[in-house]
C-alpha cells in the first residue's frame, strides 16, 4: 500500500494563484482537465459551500477542501503546493502551503477519511513539511510523498498488541461507524499534540455521543495499545500487522455489513 492507491503523479500541481477561492477553482479546473469530473463550476460551488460551513485548514500549513457527490464513482484527489502560502484562516493562523482537494461519492467516505488521516499525520512532521517546501518539481514532490507514505505504512505496525481481541465484540455495529471513529481519531490526534481548547474538547464530546458504545469502547482500548487503530485490508493481508487473514474469516468479513477487525492485531479493518 502506498500513495499510488490514492492518486497518481499527474494529480500534483504547483499553484499559480495565492487567493483561497481562486486556488480551489484552479485545483478543480485541473481535475476537469484530467477528465476526472464533468462540471467544474458545479463542484466548485459545492466545495466553496462546504468551506463556508467549516474551514478545512487543519494547521501545519495543510488544508483539505472537499465535497461528497455521487457524480463521481471513485475518490478523486488533487494535491497542490503553494510556494508563497495562502491566507486560509486555519485554526493555528499559519498560511497554507499544501492542499489536498478531494471529490468522492458517499460510498467511499471511509477511504477518503483514511487518506486525510494519513496525510495529516505525515504533515504534522516539520521535517517532512520543510523537505516538501524546497521542491518545485512535481515528480520530486510525488517521490517524497511516496517515501513518506511508505514510512507511514511501515510504522503503523511497529508496536505489538498483546491482548487477545474477540472479533465478535463488534457484531451488529454497522461499518458506517468507521467514518465517525476515524473523525474522532483525528480530533484525538490534535489533543495529543497539545490542543486543549474548549472548542476541540467540545467537538470530541459531541462526536463521542454519536458513536455506539461497543465500537467506542473498543476504539479507546485500541488507541491505548497501538500507534494507529486502523488498517487497510490489502488483498488478504492486514496492513497494520502484515498478517494474512484465514480464508473463512476473510470471506465472512467481506460479506458482513458490520465493522470488521483483524483477528491477529485487533485493528479496525478498512476494506477499500
Amino acid at each position: 500500500m502506498n500513495i499510488d492507491n490514492f492518486f497518481p503523479e499527474e494529480h500534483i500541481i504547483i499553484l499559480k494563484n495565492t487567493e483561497k477561492q481562486l486556488v480551489i477553482k484552479e485545483m478543480i479546473d485541473k481535475m476537469e482537465e484530467l477528465g476526472k469530473i464533468t462540471s467544474a463550476s458545479r463542484l466548485y460551488a459545492q466545495v466553496a459551500h462546504r468551506e463556508s460551513l467549516e474551514n478545512t485548514g487543519l494547521g501545519h500549513g495543510l488544508a483539505i477542501p472537499h465535497a461528497r457527490t455521487d457524480s463521481v464513482k471513485d475518490l478523486q484527489t488533487i494535491f497542490a503546493i503553494s510556494e508563497k502560502g495562502i491566507e486560509y484562516e486555519s485554526f493555528d493562523k499559519n498560511p497554507v502551503k499544501f492542499l489536498l482537494l478531494s471529490i468522492f461519492p458517499s460510498t467511499l467516505s471511509t477511504k477518503y477519511l483514511y487518506l486525510v488521516g494519513m496525510i495529516a499525520r505525515i504533515f504534522s512532521n516539520i521535517e517532512t513539511r520543510m523537505a516538501l517546501e524546497k521542491l518545485t518539481n512535481t515528480k520530486k514532490i510525488y517521490a517524497q510523498l511516496k517515501k513518506e507514505t511508505d514510512i507511514y505504512f511501515a510504522g503503523i505496525s511497529l508496536r505489538k498488541i498483546d491482548d487477545d481481541y474477540n472479533t465478535g465484540d463488534l457484531s451488529g455495529v454497522p461499518s458506517s461507524n468507521l467514518d465517525l471513529l476515524i473523525r474522532l481519531d483525528r480530533l484525538y490526534e490534535l489533543l495529543d499534540k497539545g490542543d486543549t481548547s474548549d472548542i476541540l474538547n467540545s467537538k470530541i464530546n459531541e462526536l463521542r455521543k454519536l458513536i455506539d458504545i461497543k465500537s467506542l469502547s473498543y476504539y479507546e482500548k485500541m488507541r491505548k495499545k497501538c500507534q494507529n487503530s486502523f488498517a487497510i485490508l490489502e488483498k488478504e493481508t492486514c496492513s497494520g500487522c502484515h498478517m494474512g487473514l484465514a480464508p473463512n474469516y476473510l470471506a465472512h468479513i467481506k460479506k458482513s455489513e458490520d465493522i470488521s477487525v483483524c483477528n491477529h492485531c485487533g485493528r479496525f479493518l478498512l476494506i477499500l
